[in-house]
Order: C-alpha cells, then structure tokens, then sequence
C-alpha cells in the first residue's frame, strides 16, 4: 500500500469512528463506505443481505475465487447512542484498503470483498450467505483485532476460533396472590431458585467434548409490592460452547430442566433466543493457509467470545484470523477502546496475501 493510500484509508476510518450505528440501523456508514469505493475504484457493487459486496472480476482467472469479509456496525452505549468499541471502523476500512490494492491489478481470480452489517447480535451474516448462490465462491477469510496481542501479529487455528454462544430467555408464569395467602397462588420463585443451583451440573465439563458456560445474566421475579406474591419470573442466560453438538446439547439439558421445574410447580413455561452464534470453525486447510501466507501464530484455545462469521464457514471453506493490537492496548468493548490505526495496513497485507495465495 502507498502513503497515499495509507493515508486515504485512515481518513476513511476516522469518518467512520465519527459515524457510529448499532446493529441494523447502519444507514450513514454503509453510505459512506459505496462512496469511498466508487470514488477511489472500479470495483463492481452489489447488494447482499442488508449489506453488499464489492466484485473484482477477471476474464481469464485460473484461480478460485475467494470472498474476504469485514463487519461495520458499532457498540450501543448506556447512553442511548452508538461507539465504535470493538474496531468495526477499523476492519471495514482495511477491507477498502484491499479494494485500493486491487485497483488495475490482475491477481489470477475473483475476488469479492464482503462489508457486512449486525455482527453484534449475530444476526447479519446470515442473510449475507446470499453472496455463495449469487457468485461461485471457493473460499472466505475474515479478521478481527485482538488486544492482549502482540501488534500486527497475525493469529489462527485449525478448528473452533471462536465460540458459538446463544443469549437465552426463561419465562415462568404463575398466578397472583395476596401475600398473605401465598398458598392460593402459584409462586415461580422455587423453581428459579432451583433452576439456578442446578446450572451448574448442567454446564459441568464432564458432559462435553470442549469448554462450555451458562452464564446467568440476570432474573427477575415479581414486583416490589409488598401485598403481592411471586406470580411470575425471567431468567436470562447465556450459553457458550467450542463446538455447535456441545451448545446444542446444553441448550436442550437447560430447556428440559425449566420444562420440568415449570412443570412440578404447575407453572406455564416459554422461552425465547435471541444473538445466536454458531461457532467459527475453521477449515484445517484455510486456517494452514493464513499461518504459512501470513506467518502467523497459532492459537492454543479459541477465542472465547462469539463471531457470526461462522455461519459462513457453514457453507464454504474459509478461515478467521486475529491481528495483534498491542499487548496493552485497551480491551474490546471497554470505553477505552478505539482501533489503533497501526492495524489497518497489517490487516490489508493479511489479506492480500490470501489473494495471492494458490
């Protein structure tokens, strides 16, 4: 990449840090991105799932194409507004840093590169799987900045990268009382309060092939009215796992274990998911590919937190990697944090090189 491209791309990752939209309302940033492309390529556009693609295209390509994806909506602050904390700005303006180094090359194939909306509630990258039907795409490689990690170190591993996780929401429904005649009720707080003591066993390692939570994030029972009985309870969880059979089979043991709890106490019981992720599961091979191309490092255990670039990989052959931004560098989804702009030609060159590759 030139200074001057350098320098471009760094403009165009400050106006989107100013621009920030949560997930599903990414109207200004998705904007600002097609006219950073047409202005400065002759990549072609095209939509894809609420968010769009940008096509190299070459008549004599004896490579097989490959698709690279990068994510633009930001973090929903306790204000009520929008930041860009987890470095979204930073990895969709890398990904127009490659569409610069495409510009007047012949590389040997296609290659499209991804800018997809609502990765934070998981819920963007699936209707954004329309690209495989739409153009014949053998590969896709995606990245995202770590902090913790060596700057500009790439990172990967064959297998999990990370975890799926789904947000889950237990709803329990009792009938009313007067406090003074609990027994003419039906008081779900019993049957939370066990549910809670018996999450533990349910998530036990020894159940599983690889590291699996339920993490409790909240309940709430009733309401603070001192003449009223319990009649009715949520229990939020979050339930995370290294392999998709695993949080499948948690899911199930955490739902039959409300079912029946609901049950025993003549409750009425319904649950409702929301942020599901399956798990980003490389391919072997691909994951080989980023360590020999980009001299990466591989990863012992995968990332913890979740990436709906795995829907993707259920579909083709790909691989995510991470790319170092400083081992003190403030961590993801702290108020500290804003993407070190050091990352964007790393990130670029990260890329490029899977464009090369074979």
């Amino acid at each position: 990449m030139t200074n001057q491209q350098l320098q471009l791309i760094q403009d165009l990752r400050h106006a989107l840090h100013q621009c920030p939209e949560i997930s599903g309302q990414e109207v200004r940033t998705k904007a600002l991105l097609q006219q950073f492309l047409r202005a400065h390529t002759t990549l072609e556009l095209q939509p894809c799932g609420e968010g769009f693609y940008a096509a190299h295209r070459e008549k004599n390509a004896s490579k097989p194409a490959i698709a690279l994806r990068a994510d633009y909506d930001a973090l929903a602050t306790l204000d009520g507004g929008a930041a860009h904390l987890c470095g979204h700005d930073g990895h969709a303006a890398s990904l127009c840093a490659v569409g610069l180094m495409l510009e007047g090359k012949i590389v040997g194939r296609n290659v499209f590169l991804l800018f997809q909306p609502a990765e934070e509630t998981g819920a963007g990258a699936a209707p954004c799987c329309e690209l495989f039907q739409k153009e014949a795409v053998s590969e896709i490689y995606g990245a995202h900045n770590l902090p913790g990690f060596p700057e500009g170190e790439i990172y990967t591993r064959p297998g999990t990268f990370a975890c799926a996780s789904r947000g889950v929401t237990l709803r329990f429904q009792g009938a009313p009382t007067h406090a003074a005649y609990p027994e003419n009720g039906k008081n779900p707080a019993l049957a939370v309060g066990k549910l809670l003591c018996a999450l533990p066993e349910l998530a036990s390692p020894a159940h599983f092939a690889g590291m699996t939570l339920c993490t409790v994030i909240g309940a709430e029972l009733g309401e603070k009215a001192f003449g009223a009985a319990c009649a009715r309870a949520e229990v939020w969880l979050t339930l995370r796992s290294e392999h998709n059979a695993d949080l499948d089979a948690l899911r199930t043991a955490v739902l039959g274990c409300a079912k029946a709890l609901a049950e025993e106490a003549a409750l009425d019981f319904s649950f409702e998911e929301q942020d599901v992720f399956p798990a980003t599961e490389n391919t072997p091979a691909c994951a080989q590919k980023v360590l020999s191309l980009c001299h990466g490092k591989t990863l012992e255990v995968p990332m913890r937190w979740s990436e709906d670039f795995g829907h993707y990989l259920l579909h083709v052959p790909g691989a995510f990697f991470g790319v170092g931004a400083g081992e003190t560098h403030a961590p993801l989804h702290t108020k500290d944090y804003e993407y070190p702009d050091c990352l964007l030609e790393p990130t670029a060159n990260a890329f490029w090189a899977m464009i090369q590759g074979a």
